[in-house]
Order: structure tokens, then sequence, then C-alpha cells
């Protein structure tokens, strides 16, 4: 039996042989939990798109599967949508001052 061979004379690692049960599916298996949640329903990338573009930030944070509170996404809403209209507001006050707005 050599360094890389199991009892039976099998390479380690060998996936030609198929009908041994040495799939990738049994390896993924062995790797992955089953309870993982996607990437977009994780809260690390739920919080990044609120930062970086809040409108999709909102509509992963209003589904089904974010865990939070009601009250927190009702909280994060409504902050967003003011610093939203805050900002429009100061982009309009700009312009204005600058004398392009018609």
């Amino acid at each position: 039996m050599g360094i890389f061979k199991d009892e039976s004379g099998n390479s380690y690692g060998d996936w030609t042989h198929r009908g041994q049960g040495r799939t990738r599916e049994n390896a993924n298996d062995i790797v992955s939990s089953g309870d993982e949640k996607k990437w977009y329903d994780q809260t690390f990338w739920i919080i990044f798109f609120l930062v970086i573009f809040w409108p999709v930030g909102l509509v992963l944070m209003w589904r089904r599967a974010c865990t939070w509170h009601v009250a927190v996404k009702v909280v994060v809403t409504i902050v967003l949508l003011f610093m939203a209209m805050l900002s429009y507001q100061m982009s309009q006050a700009v312009l204005a001052a600058q004398g392009t707005l018609s």
C-alpha cells in the first residue's frame, strides 16, 4: 500500500472512480452544514447595501429571509428616507444659490 492509497489500492482524491461513492457532491456535503444562508440574506451584505446602495439594501432588509425585528426595519427605513429627502433638498438649495435652478 503506497503513501497515497487506501487499503483497497485506490488513490485518494481520484475522481475517476465514480462508482465508489467518492463524488464531488459527497465531498461538498462534508464541507457545508446545510443551514447556511445565501450571501444576500446575510446581515453583513444587508448592511453593506444599506450603506453603499440603499434601495437594494431596503429590499434585502424587508425580505422574509431577514430576521430583524419589524421596529428595526421601520426605523432604518425612516432614517434612510429622511437622509434621501435631506440630500435632495440640499442639492436644490445649492442649485438655487448658484442661480441654475429655473
